[in-house]
């Protein structure tokens, strides 16, 4: 036990702000609850970095044993009496409880005063977050701020209950701050009003109070919350009873599931990475700025590099374009102004969704324009038209100018994940953001490719022609779109198998993808890991309506491997034969000219001939 307790709030004579509107000002956002989380925390610890420093961001999820659990109970019971109770006991107590905990390094944690009514030169950090609502934003280019979104914390709690510890400086030296904060429901006991909100410290004046230095190190050390002191500084989070959400279940793709540790983990590595890319680049002197990592139960869940991730690499290269300072100016002509810089790029479509995919916030192939300004974290992902050809994405990104930060902040809701014209107050403003909104829409109208101009690098169209830039004369320009297994003249798809090891295989495909007289049939092949290189020979083979497939006979049209293509690396390479190396890239796109009228197969012979 320690001198802590949990203190509850009445409602002062003159009025007081209640824990329930406190909650519901997230209102109902439309991402996923652990994306939200993802990126109100990243944001606010992004906006405390110290100068010079990159950001550590760390998410933790853990079920703690029943032993662990009553260390807890041991220095956070009891609970508030009576029906100011929020079922703190019941969470303690229970084997399926998750803690969830949100850690920043590199930032300067929560300072300034203690108390709300204190006057300071100091931002005031501490008391934005564990006591006062809505505060404006006080950082200049911020991303967000502790006043209504903090109050996903607390939704994301079974009891709405957060254990905060925080190093700082204050009045010139480190200092070490723990306490407990809690979101209930309002209630009356004997006689008095109470806003439901608690803190959990050291009660002065009837007013409570963090612990303090060698008080909160006590205490956090008992509660195995890692170390922070000596010149490190930043903050911790610990949600009690996180709420991990739910899963589509296998089975049933209209029937959800609540979140395992480890899918929750996997969802928020993918949030991380959809959300704050931007801040996981290497900048110039080859350091990312935030670097994010996620544990479950200690483990270490991966955060790719966000190049790795093939649905979302169009973005990514975007951007990059943008800050080779390659992207496409945005202005709106009367008056006079410059919005933004805008790029797109093309790629090809993955094949399926992968597990990094699980967070992000659109179905299907990219054809989006992300939305950033100065902090560089994700706003939106803002919809335009699909591409004409289902075997091709697009992505874009809109970087607002610095000195339109302000107006662009001041039209985000409290999840900054969106720009909404119509909240803002002066209607320069409000002009200004519809109008860049309606421009992005026309631009991601000529990177369809459906205006006729060619506005995106790495194709002069959206279909054949777009994969034609991509592998050179391996397919002829064409506009359309493509249709799987469709067997026509110019050519069809249709996969075989094979006898041998498993080194090679076909894993999507052949499909035919034409337009008019321009025809290709493309299928995508898997090699398994080696230490050694893996040579792969592709064989096309004509296929008969019995099923069989034969070599033509000599003189006629037979189909071709022209060569093949990789995404993840954008690398490609001529020829039927592929020379593998163990650390070459393992999928492939094989481009086949098909032969005139016949369907075509695929065999893959492997180094010693073996067939699959």
């Amino acid at each position: 036990m320690n001198g802590a307790r949990w203190w509850s709030q009445p409602f002062a004579p003159e009025g007081s702000a209640a824990s329930d509107g406190i909650k519901k000002q997230l209102g109902t956002p439309k991402m996923d609850p652990l994306a939200v989380l993802v990126r109100e925390s990243a944001q606010n610890s992004w906006d405390a970095r110290r100068p010079g420093s990159d950001v550590e961001f760390t998410v933790s999820l853990s079920r703690p044993s029943r032993d662990r659990l009553r260390v807890w109970a041991d220095q956070l019971l009891p609970e508030p009496e009576g029906p100011g109770a929020f079922g703190l006991l019941k969470q303690l107590t229970s084997e399926d409880t998750v803690l969830l905990r949100i850690s920043d390094r590199g930032t300067t944690g929560l300072g300034g005063p203690l108390r709300a009514d204190r006057a300071a030169e100091e931002t005031p950090d501490f008391v934005n977050l564990v006591r006062n609502i809505g505060e404006p934003r006080d950082k200049d280019f911020g991303g967000g701020t502790y006043g209504f979104g903090k109050g996903v914390l607390f939704t994301s709690s079974e009891v709405g209950a957060v254990l905060i510890r925080t190093r700082c400086v204050w009045e010139g030296r480190p200092q070490t701050r723990l306490i407990g904060v809690a979101m209930a429901n309002t209630y009356e006991y004997r006689g008095r009003r109470y806003t439901g909100r608690h803190w959990w410290g050291n009660v002065n004046d009837d007013v409570p109070d963090p612990l303090l230095d060698d008080d909160a190190q006590t205490v956090a050390d008992k509660l195995g919350l890692p170390p922070l002191n000596g010149d490190d500084f930043g903050t911790d989070i610990i949600i009690i009873g996180a709420r991990l959400g739910s899963a589509l279940d296998e089975s049933s793709q209209d029937v959800e599931r609540p979140r395992s540790l480890n899918e929750a983990a996997q969802y928020v590595a993918s949030a991380m990475v959809w959300h704050l890319w931007p801040l996981l680049l290497p900048g110039d002197d080859g350091k990312v700025p935030l670097r994010c990592r996620v544990l479950a139960d200690q483990q270490e869940v991966s955060v790719p590099h966000p190049s790795r991730v093939v649905r979302l690499r169009p973005f990514v290269d975007a951007y990059k374009e943008i800050l080779a300072g390659q992207g496409r100016p945005v202005q709106r002509q009367r008056p006079q102004t410059g919005l933004g810089t805008f790029a797109a790029r093309y790629h090809m479509a993955p094949i399926r969704r992968e597990p990094i995919d699980v967070a992000a916030p659109f179905e299907g192939n990219g054809h989006h324009c992300v939305l950033l300004r100065e902090p560089r974290l994700v706003v939106r992902y803002l919809p335009g038209p699909v591409a004409l050809d289902e075997m091709m994405h697009y992505g874009a990104v809109f970087l607002a100018n610095r000195e339109l930060d302000p107006i662009f902040a001041s039209a985000e809701p409290p999840t900054h994940d969106d720009w909404v014209s119509d909240s803002l107050s002066g209607r320069n403003a409000m002009l200004l953001v519809r109008f860049t909104i309606r421009k992005l829409e026309e631009l991601l109208q000529e990177a369809a490719g459906l205006d006729g101009k060619t506005t995106v690098r790495g194709g002069s169209q959206p279909p054949l022609g777009a994969l034609s830039s991509k592998l050179g004369a391996l397919i002829p320009t064409a506009t359309g779109s493509g249709a799987d297994g469709q067997r026509a003249s110019g050519g069809g798809g249709g996969g075989t198998g094979g006898v041998g090891g498993r080194q090679a295989r076909i894993i999507d495909g052949p499909k035919l993808v034409r337009d008019g007289e321009d025809a290709r049939i493309l299928a995508t092949i898997e090699i398994a890991e080696s230490r050694k290189t893996v040579h792969v020979k592709i064989r096309p083979l004509v296929a008969l309506d019995s099923g069989s497939e034969t070599d033509p006979p000599a003189g006629a049209d037979s189909p071709e491997v022209l060569g093949l293509y990789n995404e993840e690396r954008d690398v490609v390479r001529s020829g039927d034969l592929l020379a593998v190396k163990p650390d070459d890239p393992r999928r492939w796109v094989v481009v086949i000219r098909p032969a005139a009228d016949a369907a075509t197969r695929l065999r893959l012979e492997v180094e010693d001939g073996r067939r699959r």
